[in-house]
């Protein structure tokens, strides 16, 4: 029923609460290092201290990304989303009161941990409530809520730092809690853990909404056309059919974030070096940015209409070739041209992979394999930056350390290429999309 839909009220409703629930990824992802020379100023941190708390909330992200996709298939993943985004906004806003860097750190590791349980979870429950024609559409548009993060962060900071201050800034992210009571409200719970956990009034209301003149009976039941997982199935992801995708869409989404994070953070000192002025170098991160909020709708698009690996086999090549060209070509406009569509190529892949990854696990433990993936992805974003910092202090040239920067755009596409579409994606089961597997679609049964 969810799966073949035409009501646009409840797939809009979740898509809005989660994109929103994503923008908090992009903001913290951005606003710390937009922040952190007022931070090592007013805190007297060294560069040493400075880079371990940049790098320390992605740590924690590894973490969570784990732990919250687990406990989203045995728990719920509306509960895990409200827990994940309590999490980010309340150790977020405390970082604003810390007093030393000990307990900044620690306050980034808990917010980073949180965080990261809200973009596997969210694309999730976009992905399970959107019917089969417009999956990878709108579960890849509700990701451009990274870019819109990010922008606000540089927005921000550029309106407010110099009137209030990083701490105000910080402490203010805590209005971000105003969506939990608003997700409490109007999101549905996942289908899966309804039906395990035989919360049928609950489905009964969601099915409601998806058809109106839907008519049900105190004794049906309600099943999946799969099992529901009775216990959370980690070992699964590396086991079988699944081993293989679980490690390549792990080194794909750990070499696009890699990308994506290592190019963010430096390509302003880059460009500082080639002789670009310090503001054109900022602008190259609002560039790269903005480029999403097109390449992600297309790329979308794209993937409604001929499939996944045709979008990554195109992108993949862009995102080498732009990188590797933003060393070496002459002035600031071919620089911006190269950078947009690095972004471009980067942002709309990292944006499809999630979507792409849920529709080949099924939903009994789609949740516990994103965040597995997602946690993979999120150890690049720790190691990328590290390296860039030691080709700067062997003194590698500028143009070298782009053209190895872009060297992981050529593993993921591999990695890609080499995935196999899972059992659910063979042709029998492609009636409603021809690039997503059907929504395992409820079912009421008459007991009588």
């Amino acid at each position: 029923m969810i799966d073949n839909s035409t009501r646009k009220s409840l797939p809009i409703t979740v898509a809005v609460i989660c994109f929103l629930a994503i923008v908090f990824d992009g903001l913290d992802s951005a606003l710390f290092g937009t922040l952190l020379p007022a931070i090592m100023k007013d805190m007297k941190l060294g560069p040493v201290e400075a880079g371990i708390l940049a790098s320390i909330g992605h740590v924690g992200a590894v973490g969570g990304a784990i732990v919250f996709g687990i406990a989203a298939d045995s728990i719920g993943r509306k509960q895990m989303l409200l827990i994940g985004i309590t999490l980010f906004t309340v150790f977020s806003a405390a970082c604003g009161l810390s007093q030393g860097f000990i307990d900044f750190a620690i306050y980034r590791f808990i917010a980073g941990f949180g965080l990261a349980g809200i973009v596997p979870i969210a694309v999730a429950l976009v992905f399970e409530y959107t019917p089969g024609k417009r999956k990878a559409m709108v579960s890849s548009m509700s990701y451009i809520g990274l870019s819109i993060g990010v922008l606000l962060s540089a927005l921000l900071s550029i309106a407010l730092l110099s009137a209030v201050g990083w701490r105000a800034i910080l402490i203010g992210t805590f209005i971000c809690i105003c969506l939990v009571p608003v997700a409490l409200l109007w999101l549905p719970e996942s289908m899966s853990i309804l039906v395990k956990k035989g919360r049928k009034d609950s489905i009964r209301k969601i099915l409601l909404q998806v058809d109106p003149k839907f008519i049900s009976d105190v004794n049906d039941d309600y099943v999946l056309n799969e099992p529901p997982a009775l216990k959370v199935p980690l070992k699964r992801l590396f086991q079988g059919e699944y081993a293989r995708n679980t490690v390549l869409l792990g080194v794909a989404s750990h070499c696009l974030q890699m990308v994506a994070v290592t190019l963010m953070t430096w390509v302003a000192h880059l460009m500082v070096q080639r002789g670009f002025t310090l503001a054109t170098g900022i602008t190259f991160i609002l560039v790269f940015s903005a480029s999403n909020l097109i390449s992600t709708p297309f790329a979308g698009w794209m993937a409604d209409r001929v499939g996944y690996k045709k979008v990554f086999t195109l992108y993949m090549p862009i995102l080498f070739v732009s990188i590797s060209l933003i060393g070496i070509v002459p002035g600031s406009i071919a620089a911006f041209i190269c950078m947009f569509f690095a972004g471009f190529a980067v942002l709309g892949a990292i944006c499809l992979l999630l979507p792409y990854s849920g529709a080949l696990y099924p939903m009994s433990f789609r949740s516990t394999a994103m965040g597995v993936i997602y946690a993979i992805g999120r150890i690049g974003p720790i190691i990328g930056p590290a390296l860039v910092g030691f080709m700067l202090a062997a003194e590698m040239s500028v143009p070298v350390i782009f053209s190895l920067m872009a060297v992981p755009s050529l593993v993921a596409l591999a990695a890609l290429l080499l995935v196999k579409e899972a059992p659910s994606q063979s042709l029998s089961d492609q009636k409603t999309s021809r690039t997503t597997e059907p929504l395992p679609c409820v079912v009421a049964i008459d007991a009588k």
